[in-house]
C-alpha cells in the first residue's frame, strides 16, 4: 500500500545536523502510553467522523487532518479505513478477552457488556453497520463476527461449568452457548433499539448494573449473579 510522503523523519538514516556534520540523535523510542493515546485520539475523531458522514464519507485524509496526525501516521497505526474501523469496534469488546473476563463475576461481565453496547460509540458503529449493509455485505459479517459472536463467546465461556463451579453456572438443559444468546439478546433487547433510533440517552453504570440484573434473572433464574 502507498504511503503519502506526508510526514518526514528527521531521525532516520541520513539524517545530519548543522551544515551537513554528524548525524543528529533521535529522540529515542515514542513510549508506549504516548503511542497507545496517540492511537486512541486517531480512533475517536475516527468515529466522530463515521457518525457524521458514513462509512463511504470518510477518508483517512480527514481522519488524520481531525486528529492532528498525518496520513502517514494512521496508515501506520491502521492498514486502510477498514483496519480504523474495525479497530474502533474492537477496542469496544477489549474488556471482554480472557484474560480479563475470567476474574470478574457474571454481572460484571453483562454490566460492562451492557455500559459499553448501550454507549455512544457502540451505537454509532452499530447504526452505520446497518447502513451499509447492503453495499458492503463483507463488512456487516466482520462486524458481527468481531462484535456479537465473540460477546456471545465470552458468555459463553461464563456459563460453561467447570469442575470446581456449582451448577448455578449452567444454563437451562446444561445449553450454554444458547443460554448465552438468550442473555445476549436481553442484555441489548428493547433499551438497545430505543438507542439506535436515538430515543433514549446511554445509560449510566447504575443503569446497566440494572439491566444486567434484570436479564440475568430471566435467563437464569432469581438470585444466579
Amino acid at each position: 500500500m502507498k504511503i503519502d510522503d506526508d510526514e518526514t523523519d528527521a531521525t532516520g538514516p541520513g539524517a545530519t545536523g548543522p551544515a551537513g556534520g554528524e548525524p543528529r540523535r533521535g529522540p529515542g523510542r515514542p513510549r508506549r502510553e504516548d503511542v497507545d493515546a496517540r492511537r486512541a485520539e486517531i480512533l475517536e475523531a475516527a468515529v466522530r467522523l463515521f457518525a457524521e458522514r458514513g462509512f463511504a464519507g470518510t477518508t483517512i485524509e480527514a481522519v488524520a487532518l481531525a486528529a492532528g496526525a498525518t496520513k502517514r501516521t494512521v496508515y501506520r497505526h491502521f492498514t486502510d479505513k477498514t483496519g480504523l474501523f474495525f479497530a474502533a469496534v474492537e477496542r469496544l469488546h477489549a474488556h471482554e478477552r480472557p484474560a480479563d473476563h475470567d476474574a470478574v463475576d457474571l454481572e460484571e461481565l453483562t454490566t460492562r457488556m451492557v455500559h459499553i453496547l448501550h454507549g455512544d460509540d457502540a451505537v454509532t458503529l452499530h447504526r452505520l453497520v446497518i447502513a451499509e449493509s447492503r453495499q458492503l455485505p463483507q463488512l456487516a459479517a466482520m462486524f458481527y463476527e468481531r462484535g456479537p459472536a465473540r460477546s456471545i463467546e465470552v458468555l459463553t465461556a461464563s456459563l460453561t461449568p467447570s469442575d470446581d463451579a456449582g451448577p448455578e453456572r449452567a444454563g437451562p438443559d446444561d445449553a450454554p452457548r444458547e443460554t448465552a444468546e438468550a442473555l445476549y439478546t436481553l442484555l441489548l433487547g428493547e433499551p438497545h433499539r430505543r438507542r439506535l433510533l436515538g430515543l433514549a440517552p446511554a445509560p449510566s453504570r447504575a443503569e446497566a448494573h440494572a439491566h444486567a440484573r434484570r436479564a440475568i434473572g430471566v435467563v437464569l433464574g432469581p438470585g444466579v449473579h
